[in-house]
């Protein structure tokens, strides 16, 4: 067998796996769009809404250093199969609770956190998993393939999910979610995929945990510019976070459920195209400053969405934000792969993912006060900015405000990427950090 038909089959054993975790994610956006639904239409509050992607925010953060450590010692194999298989569980106590009617809104909360726990622990175990599936040079399309399952999922969970609520209810939601977990165990569990463990040092599991924590940070330290690249994109994780835990309650201030679901779908098409773009033309060389390039579109995006409250501007808008972002995640995913020790990638992702979500909490719980308390009371008949040149532009009326926390956000958003464009020490990132994985 010649190395073109090997790196092919690699290719097409990745792809076998890829098929499976696109089907489970896919039975997860559609029980988590029907249950975003539901808490909404329980509370009617931004609030409460912005309170599901906190729980959902947390675990990534608390407790990814455990997860890290657990994907550089243990075979990543079992982790993912594992994780997949209490998630599964999970569902079904969702699912015994719906039929019985014993579910109440707080239930929703610590149900939601066990499971964004479970991810926490999967997510670098299957990253760090990716450059053992296919060959170096196939990373950043392989990245793409990833980028492109959320993009699928995006547009098709929220029509899925739409279509199917009211004749199954969330119950028949979450058991969809359930048979889908055996298709992503029934394609990686024939893979063999070979994986370097570093022995525990230490029998403490804890001293382990802290000083794989420090070897991780030490590994960033030393790759140039990676530190201020994280920080960067954890602000702009926080302000673009803001707006986006406020999509429901912008769009159904002034429309219904369906013309939510149908928006969603809409960004979703064009995660899809940008997850095409970001598998079928991968980026070779000046990733950093494509990154930014392709944010300043998130950010143009986010300002045409806060601009009008007409549904199909808020799609418009909703469709640029997301397009260019899985070129964005894909990307800075195989800078990684591409530039870390891969018997180190798990530590080190887990920490990077967890940094530059540490302060988006704080981006979550600002956005319900400040949309329930702060914006939108300003652009209501008689609010204080009701007769000024804002609400010309703006308008008046339920969800105003939170178009223009929407606005304010784009424009942050937009002047940190294009100050980032003409940063040596960033953009030169590629250039002073040689490649790890051999060609």
């Amino acid at each position: 067998m010649n190395e073109k038909s090997k790196m092919n089959k690699r290719f097409k054993n990745f792809l076998v796996v890829w098929f499976g975790q696109f089907v489970s994610v896919l039975g997860s956006g559609i029980s988590s769009f029907g249950l975003s639904l539901w808490i909404y239409m329980m509370t009617k509050s931004a609030t409460t809404f912005a309170m599901t992607f906190l729980v959902q925010i947390l675990p990534g953060i608390l407790f990814a250093p455990f997860a890290g450590s657990l994907a550089d010692r243990k075979q990543r194999k079992y982790i993912i199969m594992g994780t997949d298989s209490l998630d599964a569980l999970l569902k079904v106590v969702l699912v015994v609770l719906l039929l019985t009617k014993k579910i109440e809104v707080w239930m929703v909360y610590p149900l939601t956190f066990l499971s964004q726990t479970l991810g926490t622990f999967q997510n670098p175990a299957f990253n760090a998993t990716i450059p053992l599936l296919v060959d170096k040079e196939d990373v950043p399309r392989a990245n793409g393939f990833m980028q492109l399952i959320r993009a699928i999922q995006n547009m098709l969970a929220p029509l899925i999910a739409g279509a199917l609520f009211p004749f199954i209810g969330l119950a028949g939601l979450f058991i969809i979610d359930f048979i889908t977990f055996f298709v992503a165990i029934f394609t990686i569990l024939p893979q063999k995929i070979t994986q370097e463990i570093e022995e525990v040092p230490s029998s403490n599991f804890t001293k382990t945990i802290v000083d794989d924590l420090k070897v991780a940070v030490n590994v960033l330290k030393e790759k140039q510019g990676f530190i201020q690249l994280i920080v960067v994109f954890s602000i702009l994780n926080f302000i673009a976070n803001i707006g986006m835990v406020l999509i429901g309650p912008l769009v159904m201030s002034n429309f219904d459920t369906k013309i939510y679901g149908l928006i969603n779908s809409i960004s979703g098409i064009a995660m899809v195209l940008g997850g095409f773009i970001s598998g079928i033309i991968p980026s070779k060389e000046h990733k950093v400053r494509l990154i930014f390039l392709s944010l300043i579109i998130c950010s143009i995006g986010m300002i045409i969405m806060g601009i009008n409250y007409h549904w199909i501007v808020i799609a418009v808008g909703f469709f640029f934000f997301m397009l260019p972002t899985p070129y964005a995640n894909g990307t800075l995913g195989s800078l990684l792969q591409l530039k870390i020790e891969t018997k180190m990638l798990g530590r080190v992702g887990a920490l990077v993912d967890c940094l530059m979500k540490i302060i988006t909490p704080i981006a979550i719980i600002f956005a319900g006060f400040l949309a329930d308390n702060v914006f939108n009371p300003l652009l209501v008949e008689n609010g204080a900015l009701s007769n000024t040149f804002v609400a010309k532009i703006f308008g008046v009326g339920k969800g105003r405000g939170i178009g223009l926390l929407f606005t304010i956000c784009g424009i942050l958003l937009f002047a940190i990427c294009a100050y980032m464009l003409f940063d040596k020490n960033v953009n030169q990132l590629e250039e002073q950090n040689p490649d790890v994985l051999n060609d």
